[in-house]
């Protein structure tokens, strides 16, 4: 089907200029008046020997001239041709930038209404210009499930964009432009009616989606741009807004690796510049499960600074608690002013003793059951178990955030691999010698030439306790010290005496650090830590007992002190992130389907408190696993073992705290909680230039690129199909032509 439309259709009426040079020829022929005389009989005669060869010559002339003015007429109308000429049909693929980053405010509008306008200003276009031609429309949201695909453009085209666009809404998700790009570009081009496909990016242009935090090129928009065929596809960008000053809370975390109930926990609020210019100094505002309140001063930031507000609460209760941090309002970006943490508060933070030589009296472990229990009203937030090292291998160690083994004789291969495993799962781990530790028996099993859990091999048992040595504490500035350092060095060096002690051999490692000595700063190690894993797990090493015979640590209000500092720096970081989502990330919870419900409500605990249900589902079986056979059970088998629940976030449209409902079977309701935020990257507000994408990509994929601005129509669209050029060349040649042809006529 062939199109012809006219982007200045009302210079057409100017078409019956075309007349006026045969209109002026009409007339010289006459006014002129016959008058014989002699000469012009032999005038008249050599005139009839050529009159066919001069009426052809006026004919010609006169076909130029009007042509002319009819190319001029057609020049400034500008006509246009689409819908398959001599087989250039065109497929024009919209994508339509929905993420959390339009929800940008610009005057009264948002950045995707913008968006919105330029979609439905590109489809009234094409159904003037391209009518026959192809067009589609892509929400990044959902690049696999287009909206419109492959329709072919005619004059409804516009209301039906544009009734389309009226129902979408912004989202609060982070789509990858690179990823959307790929699954379009290779869905265009499984359409064959279409010779040529432009392909048009509608959004805020963020440098986020095409450059990476280094300054290189995204590798997925890369890869998308890398697989289109240059000579039948192109990408026009239509930007929206522009440049833009942002402040976000980033992060609300648990600064301390344990959150129990009673006892005082440190969090941080994480705020960023996202912006080009400094922000002015605001407060944020901290909630706790809606009701208490906390307003900190956030200092002036540079531009990507971020910084930490530090606070502390006491949660009195264990259970879900909700943690959210609001920013003063101070941009127009108010999607990433509020964050939410879902925080598990337990009841105790449990820590095994493993007591190498029980004793009715005072025992290995008896000073530091005092310790992390004192009594009273003090409340460490710590429960203690104490097992033998014999009962040590048949301990569930799960339940526990630390474990503690003092003067255990010689750790077996197996113990010693279990102990490992719950260290590289961030648990903590705290060593004290004594007269039954088996040096190289520790060393074969827990040291391991360094990739053992031992931090530094042990040597033999030095000192003389009838010359007890002063410690000094040379790394105050260490985690386990905390803000307690000057404290700790003064109470060290002048309360505590070291009798005997299990040398620590130096040099093993780099990563160990060495907080005390005995006698002075170069004197032998008296506690060592290090890192073990990438779990994050903790582990301490003393040269000391942990009774009161090589020292009188265990015998002075300083253990209590030490334990506790050691158990804030080693225990076990319980995983938070399973209940602190983003916005493409899922909820999943097991269910014991002999207890609870399939069916749970999750409630949205801000906003108008949306609810919706979801179905927990048994898991799929994987191949070959135990029992994939079985997964076809007959009626009445045994009952799957567990259930799973799985939330997904983009199902959900408030961000924030979340309540979920799980039913027991005798109607109790057990509630839980998450959150969902918004992604950090749709912080980043930062745009993308032709310039930086000259700058960036190669120069082969720079040509199939085109950044069209706000204010600077639509891109190639604009010009496909014109033939302009074609009509300007031909009014020059006929021009020239004409000029010619009229001197060489009117010589002879």
């Amino acid at each position: 089907m062939l199109a012809l439309a006219f982007l200045n259709p009302l210079l057409l009426w100017a078409l019956p200029l075309a007349a006026v040079p045969i209109v002026i020829h009409l007339l010289n022929r006459r006014r002129f008046r016959r008058v014989p005389w002699a000469a012009m009989e032999f005038l008249l005669a050599a005139m009839k020997r050529n009159k066919k060869r001069l009426r052809m010559e006026q004919w010609l002339v006169l076909l130029l001239r009007t042509l002319a003015v009819l190319l001029l007429v057609a020049l400034v109308a500008r006509p246009q041709f689409g819908g398959g000429l001599l087989g250039t049909r065109t497929h024009h693929v919209v994508v339509l930038d929905d993420s959390a980053s339009m929800t940008q405010r610009t005057g009264s509008t948002v950045l995707f209404e913008r968006a919105q306008d330029r979609v439905r200003a590109l489809a009234d276009d094409l159904a003037v210009r391209r009518n026959g031609d192809l067009f589609s429309i892509v929400r990044a949201s959902r690049p696999g499930t287009p909206d419109l695909w492959a329709q072919r453009i005619g004059p409804e085209l516009g209301r039906r964009v544009g009734a389309l666009l009226a129902e979408w809404t912004v989202g609060d998700g982070a789509p990858d432009l690179g990823q959307v790009l790929q699954a379009t570009v290779q869905r265009g081009a499984g359409v064959p009616e279409a010779a040529r496909t432009e392909y048009y990016v509608v959004g805020d242009q963020r440098a986020q989606d095409w450059a990476t935090e280094d300054d290189r090129p995204r590798p997925a928009v890369l890869a998308a741009l890398a697989a289109m065929r240059a000579d039948q596809e192109h990408l026009t960008v239509l930007g929206v807004g522009g440049q833009a000053p942002n402040l976000a809370v980033v992060d609300v975390r648990v600064v301390d690796r344990t959150a129990v109930a009673g006892v005082g926990v440190a969090l941080a609020v994480d705020v960023q510049n996202f912006g080009l210019d400094p922000t002015p100094p605001t407060t944020v505002a901290v909630e706790v499960d809606g009701k208490s309140r906390t307003v900190r001063p956030v200092p002036q930031l540079l531009p990507g600074e971020r910084t930490s507000v530090p606070l502390a609460h006491t949660f009195h209760q264990a259970g879900f608690r909700r943690i959210e941090a609001v920013l003063e309002p101070t941009d127009h970006y108010p999607l990433d002013d509020r964050r939410t943490l879902a925080l598990e508060v337990r009841d105790k933070s449990g820590v095994l003793l493993v007591d190498g030589q029980p004793d009715e009296d005072e025992g290995e472990c008896y000073f530091l059951q005092a310790a992390f229990d004192p009594g009273g009203d003090a409340q460490s937030g710590i429960e203690t178990q104490t097992v033998t090292d014999t009962a040590l291998g048949e301990t569930d160690l799960e339940p526990f955030d630390l474990v503690w083994l003092c003067n255990v004789p010689a750790p077996s291969p197996a113990t010693a691999e279990r102990l490992e495993r719950f260290a590289a799962q961030g648990g903590g781990v705290v060593i004290s010698v004594g007269a039954l530790v088996d040096p190289q028996r520790y060393n074969e099993v827990l040291w391991r030439d360094g990739a053992g859990l031992l931090p530094l091999p042990l040597g033999e048992i030095a000192g003389d306790p009838d010359r007890p040595e002063h410690a000094l504490l040379v790394r105050r500035d260490h985690p386990v010290c905390g803000s307690l350092g000057e404290v700790l060095d003064l109470l060290t060096s002048n309360v505590l005496l070291v009798k005997r002690w299990l040398m620590i051999v130096e040099g093993g490692r780099q990563d160990v650090a060495v907080l005390a000595r005995i006698r002075d700063a170069e004197g032998p190690p008296l506690l060592a830590a290090r890192t073990f894993g990438s779990g994050g797990g903790e582990v301490a090493l003393w040269a000391v007992t942990a009774d009161g015979f090589w020292s009188n640590l265990p015998r002075t209000d300083l253990l209590l002190v030490y334990a506790n500092q050691l158990h804030r720096f080693a225990a076990r970081r319980r995983d938070q992130g399973g209940a602190n989502l983003l916005t493409n990330g899922s909820y999943r919870a097991a269910l014991d389907p002999g207890v609870f419900r399939a069916d749970v409500v999750v409630r949205a605990l801000a906003g108008a408190g949306d609810e919706q249900t979801f179905t927990a589902v048994e898991p799929a079986p994987r191949a070959g696993a135990p029992g994939a056979a079985a997964a076809g059970q007959e009626p009445g088998a045994q009952a799957p073992a567990e259930l799973v629940l799985t939330v997904p976030m983009a199902e959900l449209r408030q961000l924030g705290g979340h309540e979920v409902d799980l039913v027991r079977h005798d109607g109790a309701v057990e509630k839980r909680l998450f959150a969902r935020n918004s992604p950090p990257a749709e912080s980043r507000l930062v745009g993308f230039l032709d310039s930086a994408f000259a700058r960036l990509y190669p120069g082969d994929l720079q040509r199939r690129v085109a950044f069209v601005g706000e204010g600077g129509g639509l891109g190639a669209a604009a010009g496909a199909g014109e033939v302009w050029r074609l009509l300007a060349g031909a009014l020059l040649v006929g021009l020239l032509l004409e000029s010619l042809l009229a001197w060489r006529f009117g010589r002879r």
